[in-house]
């Protein structure tokens, strides 16, 4: 299995709106994906280890089966899933795609 990380840093001036992002993007992107998804976790950003702000205002783990058919997916839907972003976020995600090697 796979986990697609998207990681928006929080920065000033950082917007970020959860209900659109988890009602109407999240939707989005499981549609597109398809069967290969195998679930979705959205993450708020609450603080830092020690307290500060934290590093980052959004994560998203969209675990899907194979990295193959996620790439085609964003290579095939890239504009579509872009142009949603400044509907939730005045922010540019990070992304990587991380092997699972364990869950518990």
């Amino acid at each position: 299995m796979y986990c697609f990380v998207v990681a928006y840093p929080n920065a000033p001036g950082a917007k970020f709106d959860f209900t659109y992002y988890c009602e109407e993007h999240i939707p989005l992107l499981s549609r597109l994906i398809g069967e290969n998804l195998v679930k979705v976790e959205v993450r708020k950003g609450l603080a830092a280890v020690d307290g500060a702000v934290a590093p980052f205002i959004c994560m998203a783990n969209i675990w899907v089966l194979s990295v193959e058919e996620l790439r085609s997916t964003l290579e095939l839907n890239g504009d579509e899933i872009s142009a949603d972003i400044p509907n939730y976020t005045n922010l540019a995600p990070l992304l990587q795609v991380d092997e699972v090697l364990q869950t518990a």
